[in-house]
């Protein structure tokens, strides 16, 4: 089963609607215990794009690299 992304770094970058800790949005959050395995692969295998996307937003709040 794939492990939630989670890093216990829970911040919202509100332009983008994304956690700035596991890259995932608040209902991926909320929903994660109950996606399935195909679901949850389809998140984790756009983290890095998503991690990409708020690299090179304007700054807007802190960024975690992982």
């Amino acid at each position: 089963m794939t492990p939630s992304p989670c890093i216990n770094v829970c911040k919202m970058d509100v332009p983008s609607g994304l956690c700035t800790g596991c890259y995932r949005t608040i209902d991926e959050i909320t929903l994660w215990t109950r996606f399935d395995e195909r679901a949850r692969r389809q998140v984790v295998d756009d983290l890095p794009r998503r991690r990409q996307t708020l690299a090179s937003s304007p700054a807007t709040s802190t960024r975690h690299e992982r």
